[in-house]
C-alpha cells in the first residue's frame, strides 16, 4: 500500500489559534520512499519561546519561508488522492484540515494510518508511545525529534518495525485485528489484512482456545510435598546458618560465580542475624541500606531452610521494582548457587491477573458503538496475551490499556466460575496459585501478606517464615487493608455495570435476554425485570448518602473525620436517612443475587454460567459496598472513620474510610504470634540508633521483651562523610509560616541560581502539592531561560514518565512530593543535588495520624516524642537516600528548614544519617559551596547508569 507519512512543527496545540511551522512528508511503498516533500512555514505571529526551545526554530530561520497558505497548497499537491499516515493521525490531520479551511484551500484527509494506534496495539509492554521513546527502545534510525521530516522518516521506520512484529503474530489472531479495526478505520483493517497475506512461519510456543492465543503455562513441577511440615531440630538449623554464612563469603558459592567478587561485612552480618532468628524460631529487625546486599543475605538462609524443610518462605515487598529485581536479578543466580530443582514464583493480587473468559467476551461484544479507545484496548490485549509470561497488569501498558477497560477483563473471585470456565487450566491467576504450592520462595508483596490475614490465610499458601523487605511501609498496608474504603465513583460504576440505559443495558439486562433466549421464563426473569428498578432507587439512595458528607465537609477541607460530632449532625441524619431508604431495595437484590447463584447450576454452557455469575458478582460487589456504607454508622473505639471529598469536574466524588487506629494488636495477633519467624528488613527502622519506634509500632514490644526479636544495624557501606555535604541556609524563611505565593516565590530565586550551579540534576521534594504546583508555576521560565528543563509530579505526567524524562535529559530539575520520597533510584551523576523544602512531619490533621495522637496523648505520652517525630526522621532518611546510590556517587543536600538546627529535637534528622553534619551558612553563599564541594568531587563513572522508579 502507498502511504504519506507526514508530521507537522506547529506554535501550539489548538489550530484555530496556532499555526504551522514545519511540514515534513515521505511518500513510500513498503520499505522504499518514493519521494519527499519537506518546507518551513512563515508564520504571521512570532514564535513561542516554548516553541523555538523544543524544535530549535526561531523568527530568523523561518523569515523567507513560504507563507502558510502556499505551503498547504504545495503539501495538497503532494498528497493528492493518497491517505495519509502519521505518528498522532487525529492531531494532524485535524491541523493541517482546519488551517487548510482558513485559507480557502480544500485539504481532503479522510481515513489513514496511525502509528500510535499501532504501537498501542503492537507494543502493548512498553511504558510509553510517544515517537522519541519508541525510536530509542525499539533502536530505530532516527536523525532527531522534534523537526517534522526527522519525524516523519522515524514514523516511517516505526511502521516497518510495527509490520515486522505484526508478520509475527498467528493468521487467526490477525484476522481478529483485522475486524476490530474496521469498526474504526478500514485502511487500519487493510493493513492488517496485508500483513497477514505476507507474514511467515507461525510461532508455537502458543496455545489457542475458542480462538484465543496466549502464552503456554509452564510445565508444573509435581516435587514431593510432606502432608506435614517438617521438623528440623535445632542444631541442624544452626548448620543452616553456618552454611549460609560460607557460601556468601570469600571463596564460597557466590565468589565462585561472579568473577570481581568482594565479600561484603555488611551482608555477612545480616545473613548471620536472619539464619539466627530462622534457626531459634525468633523474630528479627535488621536495617540494611543501599550496597549492603540485602536481599541475597535473606534469600539464602531462607532458600536453605525451604530446602531443608519442605516448607515455603515467603518474601514480601513493597514495590514491584524490588519484586521483579528478586525473579529477575537474584533468583538466577540462587539456582546457580543452589540447583535446578529451586522453585521461585511471584505471587500477586488476584486483580493483577488478566481472566481469559473476560477478554474472549469484551472481543466478541464489540461493535461499531464502541468507543475507539475500548476497540484500540481490546486489540492490545489480545496480542499482549502472546507475549506476557505470567498475565499480571504490570506487563502491561497503561498507554495501551486504561484502568476502565482492565476493570472489565481482570480476574476476581466474585465473577470467576472456576472449573467450568473453559480457560481454567491456562488461566493466569491459577497458573501462579498452583506454582506457589510447590514453591521454595513465594515473591509476593505486603498488599497481599495483609489480605492473607483478612482471609484468614486464604490467599498464600501455608508457611511459617516470612521475611519483609520494605517493612517501613507495614504498617502502612496494614491501616489501608486492615480497613475498608468505599468510593462514590466505584459505586456509580458498579451500579452503571448492572443497569445503564434505563434497563436497556448492563449485566442484569443481558442476563434477561439470555434467559429469554434460553426460553427460562419465570421467577427469575421476573426479579430481574424488578431488579433493574431496584438498582436505579438504591443508586439514587446510595449517592444521596454520599451527598450528605460532602455537605458536612467545612469550606477549604477535603477530608474530615466522621466521629461523635458526626453522628449528632444533620448530615449524619440525611446519610442515615438515604442508607433506611435503601434497605428494602437491597434486601430484595440480595434474594436476586441468591438467585442468580442457584441459577447457574442449571445453565446449559460454560459461556451462560460466565455472564450470570458476572452479574452476580457484580451485584454483590455493591451490596457489599453499600453493607460498609451501613457500618460507618456505627461507633467503633478501636477504629477511625472519615471521608474524603474532592471536586471533580461537575460532580462532586465522595469516599468513605476506616481503619484500625492500633494495627500493633492485629500484626501481634495475626502475624507476629502464629509464626515461626518474622523477618523484617528496610533501610530505615531505626530512630537514633534504636528499634523501639519500629518495635513498639509494629507490635513487637512483647516479643522484645521476652527476647524473642534479633536486632541488628548494619552497617552502610556508603561514606557520607566524603560522599555528601548536607547545607542548612541560616536566613531561609518560615516557609510554613509564609502564604503558599510567597514561599513559591522566595524558593524560585534560590533554587534557580542553585540547579543553574548544578546544571540540572536536581531532585526537589515538597510536602505541600499546593506548593510544588506554584514553585513550579513560577520556576518553568528562570529555569529556561538558563537551558534547564522543569518537570514537575502532577504537572508535567507521572513519576515514570518524569523520571524517564529525567534520564534522558540530566540538565533538568525534578519536583516531586510524597511517593517521590522513596523508591526512586538514579545511580550516578544523574542526580547530584537533593533539595528537601519541609522536615516530612504527617500533617497531624489527617484522620488516622490525628486519632493515634489522640490515643497517645490520653495515655499520658508525648504524641510528637513517640509518634510523629520518629516516623518524620524515618521519612528523612529516605528522601536522603535518594541521592548516594553507589560508593563512587557525590552530591549534595539542601535542607530549607531551619528546624533542623534550631530545634532541640533536630538533630536527630542528621543524626540519623552517620557521617553527615550540617552546614549552616547564609543563602547567599549556598550556590558557591555546592559549586566547590561538587567541582572538587571526582565526578562518577556510572553517570550513564539508567535511572529506574518504583512503580
Amino acid at each position: 500500500m502507498e502511504w504519506i507519512i507526514v508530521d507537522v512543527e506547529t506554535t501550539g496545540l489548538d489550530p484555530e489559534r496556532a499555526e504551522i511551522l514545519e511540514i515534513g512528508a515521505l511518500k513510500v511503498v513498503g520499505n522504499e520512499v518514493l519521494e519527499t516533500f519537506h518546507t518551513l512555514v512563515r508564520p504571521e505571529q512570532p514564535i513561542p519561546d516554548e516553541i523555538t526551545r523544543l524544535t530549535g526554530l526561531s523568527d530568523e530561520d523561518v523569515s523567507a519561508a513560504p507563507a502558510e497558505r502556499e505551503a498547504l497548497g504545495r503539501f495538497a499537491a503532494f498528497v493528492g488522492t493518497t491517505p495519509l499516515a502519521a505518528h498522532h493521525l487525529a492531531f494532524e490531520r485535524n491541523f493541517l484540515q482546519t488551517r487548510a479551511a482558513r485559507h480557502g484551500l480544500s485539504l481532503q484527509v479522510g481515513d489513514g494510518l496511525c502509528t500510535l494506534q499501532l504501537a498501542r496495539i503492537l507494543a502493548p509492554r512498553l511504558m510509553s508511545h510517544r515517537l522519541e521513546y519508541l525510536a530509542r527502545r525499539l533502536r530505530l534510525r532516527a536523525s532527531g525529534a522534534h523537526r517534522a521530516l526527522a519525524d516523519a522518516q522515524t514514523a516511517h521506520q516505526l511502521l516497518l518495525r510495527l509490520q515486522e512484529k505484526a508478520e509475527r503474530l498467528p493468521r487467526e489472531l490477525l484476522d481478529v485485528l483485522a475486524g476490530l479495526a474496521g469498526l474504526f478505520s478500514p485502511l487500519t483493517s487493510a493493513w492488517f489484512e496485508q500483513v497477514r497475506s505476507t507474514c511467515g512461519p507461525q510461532t508455537a510456543d502458543l496455545e489457542e482456545r475458542q480462538g484465543l492465543f496466549f502464552t503456554k503455562p509452564a510445565a508444573m513441577p509435581r516435587p514431593d510435598v510432606p502432608d506435614e511440615l517438617a521438623q528440623i531440630d535445632p542444631a541442624k538449623l544452626k548448620e543452616i546458618g553456618r552454611r549460609a554464612i560460607e557460601m556468601l563469603q570469600e571463596g564460597g558459592a557466590l565468589a565462585a560465580l561472579m568473577p570481581e567478587f568482594e565479600a561484603r561485612p555488611g551482608q555477612l552480618a545480616m545473613a548471620e542475624a536472619v539464619a539466627q532468628a530462622l534457626a531459634e524460631g525468633k523474630h528479627a529487625m535488621v536495617e540494611a541500606g543501599t550496597g549492603t546486599g540485602k536481599s541475597l543475605a535473606y534469600l539464602v538462609p531462607g532458600v536453605l531452610v525451604a530446602m531443608a524443610t519442605g516448607e515455603p518462605v515467603v518474601v514480601s515487598t513493597h514495590t514491584l521494582s524490588l519484586q521483579d529485581q528478586i525473579a529477575e536479578r537474584d533468583f538466577p543466580l540462587l539456582r546457580k548457587m543452589f540447583g535446578e530443582d529451586l522453585r521461585l514464583v511471584v505471587q500477586k493480587g488476584r486483580n493483577n491477573y488478566v481472566c481469559l473468559r473476560k477478554v474472549r467476551s469484551e472481543a466478541r461484544l464489540t461493535t461499531m458503538a464502541t468507543p475507539i479507545e475500548d476497540i484500540l484496548s481490546v486489540m492490545a490485549i489480545l496480542v499482549w496475551l502472546t507475549e506476557t509470561p505470567d498475565g499480571t497488569r504490570e506487563t502491561l501498558s497503561k498507554s495501551s490499556v486504561g484502568p476502565s477497560l482492565w476493570a472489565r477483563v481482570q480476574s476476581e473471585s466474585e465473577s470467576c466460575i472456576n472449573r467450568r470456565c473453559p480457560f481454567f487450566h491456562p488461566c493466569y491467576y491459577f497458573r501462579t496459585k498452583q506454582a506457589a504450592q510447590h514453591a521454595h520462595v513465594i515473591v509476593t508483596n505486603h498488599s497481599l501478606v495483609m489480605s492473607d490475614l483478612a482471609s484468614e490465610h486464604h490467599v498464600l499458601p501455608k508457611y511459617q517464615h516470612l521475611i519483609v523487605d520494605e517493612a517501613h511501609h507495614l504498617e502502612e498496608q496494614a491501616t489501608h487493608h486492615l480497613g475498608f474504603e468505599v468510593q462514590s465513583g466505584g459505586m456509580a460504576a458498579l451500579s452503571h455495570r448492572l443497569v445503564r440505559d434505563r434497563g436497556r443495558g448492563g449485566v442484569l439486562a443481558e442476563v434477561a435476554r439470555l434467559l429469554e433466549e434460553l426460553d427460562m421464563r419465570g421467577k427469575v426473569l421476573d426479579d430481574l425485570e424488578e431488579g433493574k428498578e431496584w438498582v436505579a432507587t438504591v443508586a439514587g439512595e446510595v449517592d444521596e448518602a454520599f451527598q450528605a458528607i460532602a455537605a458536612y465537609l467545612p469550606p477549604g477541607q477535603s477530608e474530615i473525620r466522621l466521629d461523635a460530632s458526626w453522628r449528632a449532625s444533620d448530615s449524619f441524619q440525611a446519610y442515615r436517612a438515604a442508607m433506611e431508604r435503601a434497605e428494602a431495595g437491597v434486601k430484595r437484590l440480595e434474594q436476586l443475587r441468591t438467585r442468580l447463584v442457584e441459577l447457574v447450576k442449571s445453565l446449559p454452557s460454560e459461556d451462560h454460567v460466565g455472564r450470570v455469575v458476572d452479574a452476580s458478582g457484580f451485584l454483590g460487589s455493591w451490596l457489599d459496598g453499600i453493607g460498609r456504607m451501613r457500618e460507618v454508622m456505627e461507633d467503633r473505639p478501636d477504629d477511625v472513620t472519615w471521608a474524603e471529598v474532592q471536586a471533580s469536574g461537575a460532580r462532586t466524588r465522595v469516599s468513605v474510610h476506616r481503619a484500625p487506629v492500633d494495627v500493633a494488636r492485629v500484626l501481634k495477633q495475626q502475624l507476629f504470634d502464629p509464626l515461626r519467624s518474622v523477618i523484617l528488613t528496610s533501610a530505615t527502622l531505626a530512630v537514633n540508633g534504636e528499634f523501639g519506634f519500629a518495635i513498639q509500632k509494629l507490635g513487637l514490644r512483647d516479643d522484645a521483651e521476652q527476647e524473642r526479636v534479633v536486632t541488628r544495624t548494619v552497617p552502610s557501606p556508603f561514606a557520607m562523610d566524603k560522599q555528601a555535604r548536607l547545607f542548612v541556609p541560616s536566613d531561609v524563611p518560615d516557609i510554613a509560616a509564609a502564604s503558599t505565593e510567597e514561599s513559591a516565590a522566595w524558593l524560585t530565586t534560590s533554587l534557580v541560581d542553585l540547579a543553574e550551579a548544578t546544571q540540572g540534576r536536581m531532585l526537589v521534594l515538597f510536602t505541600s502539592h499546593a506548593l510544588l504546583r506554584e514553585t513550579a508555576k513560577l520556576a518553568r521560565k528562570p529555569l529556561a531561560d538558563r537551558g534547564l528543563s522543569l518537570l514537575a509530579q502532577d504537572v508535567d505526567g507521572s513519576r515514570a514518565a518524569l523520571l524517564e524524562a529525567f534520564r534522558a535529559h540530566p540538565m533538568s530539575v525534578m519536583f516531586g512530593a510524597q511517593t517521590f520520597w522513596e523508591g526512586i533510584d538514579l545511580p550516578g551523576d544523574q542526580l547530584t543535588s537533593l533539595v528537601i523544602v519541609r522536615l516530612p512531619f504527617s500533617p497531624p490533621t489527617h484522620p488516622v495520624t490525628a486519632a493515634r495522637l489522640e490515643r497517645l496523648q490520653a495515655s499520658g505520652q508525648n504524641a510528637f516524642r513517640a509518634l510523629s517525630l520518629p516516623e518524620a526522621v524515618v521519612r528523612f532518611r529516605q528522601g536522603v537516600g535518594r541521592l548516594i546510590r553507589t560508593q563512587q556517587d557525590r552530591g549534595v543536600i539542601v535542607v530549607y528548614d531551619k528546624r533542623v538546627i534550631t530545634q532541640r529535637y533536630g538533630s536527630m534528622f542528621w543524626k540519623s544519617i552517620p557521617g553527615l553534619r550540617p552546614i549552616v551558612l547564609p543563602e547567599r553563599d549556598l550556590v558557591a559551596a555546592v559549586q566547590k564541594f561538587l567541582h572538587t568531587a571526582p565526578r562518577s563513572p556510572a553517570h550513564r547508569a539508567e535511572a529506574t522508579v518504583s512503580p
